[in-house]
């Protein structure tokens, strides 16, 4: 087995929809905004923060995508010229042309952009809903950045609109400054950003930004700091787990307690709806190699869990739709299903927890969160013999984030952060090299640069930009 940047860029805005309010992301300001013409009042940074939300959806595929391949969940067997980038990526072949990376790099820092010119003009500002909008800006542009930091490492952090002439100055930043660029913002957002939801339920509240905080502070390995942030979530009323993972993906009770943060979609509306997700052609199942052979094998047969993403509902001869991302297609809008995407749920919270306990030296208390999913999916409840080492722990941890998070863009990023994915990968017949766990910085953006004290490839890559 083988497995931009210009800040400025505003690029198109996506018309996208929201789980609860039709409008909800559809509304935005023009392409005049950096004229500063546009921000008069509180209703226009309402309309402002949309776009930063709206930006969130345009790479989608790559949550949904293009994450599985890079895992063991998926794989691309055979590339045609259009699949060629992702095969790439799947089969750790990356380059810095590629561009599937290309997309995401000015896609993020788009969305940074948009953030940044709703704060640069709330500046001096005072309307009563302002400083939530302002949090619900900084914990985009946290998200923006932290998975800019994921797929490439340092990168620079732009916090205002910036000239063509001042983005061309600013270079990498350091560990350490992404460290406290991230978790202060995120600190400052959950001051703000209020705890229930309103009835335009997307929106972000508190427990969504005391998340991503855990999952900075689990990256960068401080685990007392986020076994501190995630416990006060943990806390919150308005959210849990639901009886079973099934429920929580109930098209019928969408945006339930369980999910934190979501991507929504409405398939009553045209073009706002979308495809079935991981759907299959074929009835014979030992014809699906998606989800892969290897990444099955972590479930055992009493996991209520595995129909989920084994079992599939005929649509029509051609068209299986897999059990997890089930939906009916609209009446009218015939070719349009609504599943919303997670991009937070409160059972990663829990599996969180037993991260953040367990690898900060006390696995017998971490167990309690790690078997509240598991035996919410019908497996028996681990106690200490079962994890008798660390490595074992985090083996375990690693599997049970993989079957109760399958299919949700979680799991290549949580073996290159447990430490895993070297080892596990080469195991299975890639060659994947410690450099890989980052991705090449797009060629574009480096020739865009041509400085090398700014900006420079990543050590390990073939590059006339290496530093």
């Amino acid at each position: 087995m083988n497995k931009i940047i210009h800040i400025l860029s505003i690029g198109a805005l996506l018309l996208s929809a929201a789980s609860c309010k039709p409008e909800f992301f559809e509304r935005y300001p023009s392409n005049n905004v950096t004229e500063g013409n546009f921000y008069q009042s509180e209703a226009d940074f309402n309309q402002g923060v949309y776009s930063c939300y709206a930006k969130l959806k345009t790479q989608m595929s790559y949550y949904l995508t293009e994450l599985a391949y890079r895992s063991d969940e998926c794989i691309l067997e055979s590339m045609a010229v259009s699949t060629q980038d992702r095969y790439d990526l799947d089969n750790f072949a990356e380059v810095e042309s590629n561009g599937i990376l290309s997309d995401i790099w000015n896609a993020w820092y788009n969305g940074i952009y948009r953030c940044n010119d709703v704060l640069g003009h709330a500046e001096g500002k005072s309307y009563a809903k302002l400083p939530q909008y302002k949090a619900e800006c900084l914990f985009i542009r946290c998200w923006y950045l932290f998975m800019l930091y994921q797929n490439f490492g340092t990168v620079p952090i732009p916090t205002k609109v910036l000239t063509p002439a001042e983005s061309m100055t600013l270079g990498r930043c350091t560990d350490e400054e992404m460290y406290t660029r991230l978790t202060e913002d995120l600190k400052a957002a959950i001051a703000d950003l209020p705890a229930a939801r309103s009835a335009e339920k997307a929106r972000v509240t508190k427990i969504a930004a005391q998340m991503l905080l855990g999952r900075v502070y689990l990256k960068y390995k401080k685990y007392s700091e986020a076994q501190q942030v995630i416990e006060e979530a943990l806390k919150d009323p308005n959210f849990g787990l639901m009886p079973t993972t099934a429920d929580a993906f109930n098209v019928s009770n969408k945006m339930n307690k369980e999910i934190i943060f979501a991507l929504c979609y409405n398939k009553s509306i045209p073009d706002v709806g979308h495809g079935y997700w991981y759907s299959s052609n074929t009835a014979v199942e030992a014809d699906r190699r998606n989800p892969t052979p290897e990444f099955k094998r972590i479930y055992s047969p009493q996991d209520n869990r595995f129909e989920l993403i084994n079992g599939y509902v005929k649509i029509s001869s051609s068209v299986y739709a897999m059990k997890k991302w089930y939906d009916t297609y609209d009446a009218t809008n015939t070719t349009q299903v609504g599943n919303d995407f997670p991009m937070m749920r409160y059972a990663d919270l829990v599996l969180m927890m037993a991260e953040a306990v367990g690898l900060g030296g006390d696995i017998p208390n971490a167990l309690p969160y790690l078997n509240r999913t598991r035996t919410r999916a019908g497996l028996p409840a681990l106690n200490a013999s079962d994890v008798p080492t660390r490595e074992a722990f985090i083996q375990e941890l690693a599997d049970e984030r993989g079957r109760e998070l399958a299919l949700e863009g979680c799991r290549w990023n949580d073996l290159v952060r447990l430490g895993l994915a070297v080892k596990y990968f080469s195991s299975l017949g890639y060659s994947l090299d410690e450099h890989e766990l980052i991705l090449p910085i797009p060629r574009a953006q480096l020739e865009i640069y041509n400085n090398t004290d700014i900006l420079w490839q990543n050590p390990g890559y073939n590059s006339n930009y290496s530093k």
